[in-house]
């Protein structure tokens, strides 16, 4: 098994619990994995992908070209986005250790 591809990812700082949609290289395009991992397991893992990019993302607000591509992997939280790389690896080393936690594919 192994990620892939992200689909949406999200930190819910509320209940420090990260949101994550993604496909595993088993799965096809009309399937989706969906899971929340609590953030104590990132951090557990050794991981630190949590970064500060309002500044770039300031920069870009006030245009409207309609390239929403640019704004994927960016958080709703306007102060926080995450490496989606660094995501992917976490992913992959997380289900190779718990296995069993591995959601069920869902159609999307």
């Amino acid at each position: 098994m192994e990620i892939k591809e992200i689909v949406n990812h999200y930190v819910n700082f509320t209940n420090d619990i990260l949101e994550v949609s993604f496909r595993t290289i088993d799965d096809d395009d009309t399937e989706l994995r969906n899971a929340e991992i609590p953030v104590v397991e990132i951090i557990a893992f050794g991981y630190d992908f949590i970064k500060n990019d309002s500044s770039l993302l300031e920069m870009f607000e006030d245009e409207e070209d309609g390239d929403d591509e640019f704004f994927d992997g960016i958080s709703s939280n306007k102060n926080e986005s995450l490496d989606v790389y660094d995501l992917m690896s976490f992913l992959n080393e997380y289900y190779l250790v718990y296995p069993d936690q591995l959601p069920k594919k869902e159609l999307f």
